[in-house]
Order: structure tokens, then C-alpha cells, then sequence
């Protein structure tokens, strides 16, 4: 089945083109366009092509800058199409290429090595519902999910990617260093936190009350550093996903 990916050498491009190589897809079925990076990551039995020749494989990823969207020559027909551009919604596409099979699908910062989450939408049947989560598989975990309004929050959510634990770590660091603590020591001790828990947390997101109850359970330091921190931060949180969700939602406007 041939493969097309518009935008190639783009972050979300490569790590697709790649990614679907190392896990089996046969180079010569990859057909890719760019504009702008390098060639160098891929090997010699991809073929390179223009917008058009995008168009006519089976499956068609558009993975360029939404500024950047429409490509002139590119035409996907009635070919299943999965962008992963924001400010593209369905209906603006489908008013473009009315018969395409057109999904969304909206992935983090960790796809070029396999860690991404991507939810995604879109009205197509089982067997295309079954490729795009074969395609997405190989930058990580993925689920469809009901429309857009969804799509736009989890675009604030897990499309964040590292983007609130690094906001995370910066406060820390500087209330650290304000302690005189010295640079290395605190940035140790916060990378210790930050990092040093997500193997600890990972799996157990269904978990997460009952492992701040033992926490709580000890009455100690950082029971107190809990009980100061939950009511303001759980507001913030809040706030800064929907700033985000309404931003993603303005986007598409």
C-alpha cells in the first residue's frame, strides 16, 4: 500500500516516515514531499516526489504547517486523508476535497520516539478506522474520539506534550535556587522529581488519588506541601487547559 506524506521532513513528518519503516512498511511503498529540511534521515528507496504524486498514493498524510496549507497540486481524489494540522478542521477540508475520507489527528512532542498519545477524528468505516490506528500506532498510544470539541481539549491536553511538568520544574527550580540551594544540587533535586516519578506514575493514572492518600496518610513535609499546593494548582490547571482549548477552538475559526 502506498504511503504519501506531505511535509516529510516536518517533526511530525519524519517521526511518521521513519517510525513506519523501522516497524515494517517497505520504503519504496513511501512516497514524500518537502519543502524546507533536509532529505538525509531517510534512506535511498523512499521516493520523492511533488504534491502530486502525494496524491496519489493510498493513504495520504498531511503533516505541514497549517500557514503553509493548501499545497498547490495536491488533490487527494476520495483517498483516506489524516491531517495533523491544527487551524484544519473537517469541515474546512471537506469543503476542499469533498470526497476524501478525512480524519484529524493531533499527536505530542514525544512521536519521534515512539511516546506520543494521539487522539483523533473522523466519520470513516472500520477498515479506514483500523489503517489510521495502524498508522498512528507508530508513534505511540492512540484513540478515537467523538468530535472536534474533544479533539481541541486533548489538543491542550496531551498535545502539550512536556510543555506543564517543564513549567512544573522551572517554578521549582527557581524557588530552589532562592533557597540558596547550589545550581547543581537543585537541579538534581527537581530533576529527581520530575522525571525520577513518571516510571513510579506510569500505568497508574487510575491511581492517582489513592497514591496522594498515602502521601497525605503520613501527616508529614510533604503532606503539608499537598494540602498548600492542591486547592491552587487543581485552579490553574483548569485555567491553563482552557486558555488552551479555547485557543485551539479559535484556531479553527
Amino acid at each position: 500500500m502506498k504511503l504519501g506524506i506531505l511535509g516529510a521532513t516536518g517533526w511530525v513528518g519524519q517521526a511518521l516516515g521513519l517510525r513506519l519503516i523501522a516497524q515494517g512498511w517497505a520504503e519504496s511503498d513511501l512516497v514524500l514531499s518537502n519543502r524546507r529540511a533536509s532529505r538525509a534521515a531517510y534512506g535511498a528507496g523512499v521516493v520523492w516526489g511533488d504534491a502530486a504524486a502525494v496524491s496519489a498514493a493510498e493513504v495520504i498524510l498531511i503533516t505541514v504547517r497549517p500557514e503553509d496549507f493548501p499545497v498547490p497540486g495536491f488533490d487527494p481524489g476520495d483517498r483516506l486523508v489524516i491531517s495533523f494540522m491544527t487551524m484544519w478542521t473537517l469541515e474546512k477540508l471537506r469543503r476542499l476535497y469533498p470526497a476524501a475520507r478525512i480524519v484529524r489527528a493531533m499527536p505530542n512532542g514525544a512521536a519521534p520516539v515512539g511516546r506520543s498519545y494521539t487522539p483523533w477524528v473522523g466519520e470513516v468505516g472500520a477498515e479506514d478506522a483500523a489503517l489510521v490506528g495502524r498508522v498512528l500506532a507508530s508513534i505511540g498510544g492512540q484513540d478515537r474520539v467523538a468530535d472536534e470539541d474533544q479533539l481541541d481539549y486533548l489538543a491542550a491536553l496531551s498535545g502539550s506534550g512536556s510543555a506543564y511538568p517543564a513549567l512544573m520544574a522551572q517554578a521549582m527550580l527557581r524557588d530552589a535556587l532562592a533557597w540558596g540551594l547550589p545550581d547543581r544540587v537543585a537541579r538534581a533535586a527537581v530533576e529527581a522529581v520530575i522525571c525520577g516519578s513518571a516510571p513510579f506514575l506510569e500505568g497508574k493514572m487510575g491511581e492517582v488519588g489513592a497514591i496522594l492518600d498515602v502521601y497525605r496518610g503520613y501527616k508529614g513535609v510533604t503532606a503539608a506541601g499537598l494540602d498548600a499546593a492542591e486547592p491552587g494548582l487543581s485552579r490553574a490547571i483548569s485555567d491553563a487547559l482552557a486558555a488552551a482549548t479555547a485557543k485551539a477552538k479559535a484556531l479553527g475559526q
